[in-house]
Parts: structure tokens; sequence; C-alpha cells
């Protein structure tokens, strides 16, 4: 007799909100893909626990850019905000003065995996939104080693953080290059500022404000 797995539930439907995301980011004017296979192998390589929290968190990011796109207006502080409260994270009220007039977002939780980005970081990507959520940064984008290891510390040391924080840092901007996507872009890339973002006196995710040139 064979037997056929089922599918966790999540799974379903975290395949479900990878191709809802695509027609809504196409509504906004990009083309993103959901997936190169609908088996979601990238995905499936993430610990149980990890796939559940990529799934509850692409959720809530879906709910928050559908939020934006039904008012007919764009707003970043308004879309970071959002999304913080789907997740469950009030968000400092300093925050909202940090994201004014800027462009590039991104939000990486405790396992290094990319939870939030902003529209403008869709202009130069040429990955899968599979790729995007299941891989860390480290595996998404190929960059000078020494970079690499400043960036790893300095995650390692964001654990520690028991409340909101905002570090600002002056590294030099140096180019970034696609791994294992359809067109490989590169663009430089430079690290501006790093909000810790706690709940119950834990390191919950970091938000990062970044400066894309392409």
């Amino acid at each position: 007799m064979k037997f056929i797995l089922k599918e966790e539930p999540y799974i379903q439907s975290y395949r479900e909100d990878l191709e809802e995301l695509s027609q809504v980011l196409k509504a906004f004017g990009y083309t993103v893909a959901p997936y190169e296979d609908p088996a979601l192998s990238s995905f499936k390589n993430l610990l149980p626990e990890a796939r559940q929290n990529v799934a509850s968190t692409l959720n809530a990011y879906v709910g928050a850019l559908k939020a934006e796109l039904e008012t007919g207006t764009y707003k970043i502080d308004r879309f970071v905000v959002q999304f913080l409260f789907r997740i469950g994270q009030a968000p400092s009220s300093d925050l909202s003065d940090l994201l004014k007039g800027e462009q590039f977002i991104q939000i990486y939780n405790r396992d290094n995996l990319q939870i939030f980005r902003s529209l403008a970081c869709y202009e130069r990507c040429s990955f899968t939104l599979e790729q995007l959520t299941s891989r860390t940064w480290i595996e998404l984008w190929d960059r000078d080693i020494m970079f690499n290891m400043t960036f790893s510390k300095m995650a390692q040391n964001m654990r520690s953080v028991m409340k909101f924080c905002a570090l600002k840092f002056d590294f030099p901007s140096h180019v970034v290059t696609e791994i294992d996507s359809s067109m490989r872009y590169s663009f430089r890339y430079k690290l501006k500022t790093v909000c810790g973002l706690t709940r119950q006196n834990q390191i919950q995710a970091a938000l990062l404000i970044e400066e894309w040139k392409f």
C-alpha cells in the first residue's frame, strides 16, 4: 500500500500567498514570479518552526500591501507600521521619523530571513518570492567577504537588544550581486540604519534602512 503524505496546511496557504502577492505586485507595476516550482523546495528546506513563521509573516505582508493598494496611494511608513501591527509588533513612536524620506526598507527575522521589503526593493530584483522569503540574506546576495563578516557579527550582536533602538552606520557602499536568480542583478548597497524590533524584552526582528544605487 502506498502512503501519500499530506502537506501541512500552512504550506498550501504559503503557496497561495506567494501567488496572491505576485498579483498584488503586478498591480503596483512589478513583475515578480511567485516561485520556480510549486513544490517549494527552498521553503521546505527550512525547519518546521521557521516555515510556520515565514508563512504567517508572509500572510501579514500580503494583507498590509493589499491595504496599501486599496487606499489608492502608497506610503512607506504606513506600510511598515501596518505590517508590524499585523505580526503583533507595536512600532516605536520614533520609527515614523526614521522612515521619512526613505525608500529602501527590509526587515529580517531572528533566522536572518526576510519578512518585509518596501516596493522600491523590487526595482532591482530577479528572485522569486519564494527565494526572497525562504533564503537568508547570505544565500541571496554575494558581496565582499569582509562585509559579510561585519554584517554577520552585527546580526549576532542584535540578538542581545532588549528594547527598541536605532543604530546608525557609516559603512561604505559596496557592490552586491544576486545569487541563483534569473538575471543575477548587481547594484551598489549601503546600510544606513538598523532598528531592533523587540517584544517582551526579546529581539524579534531587525529593520534595515538602506540605500541602493543602480
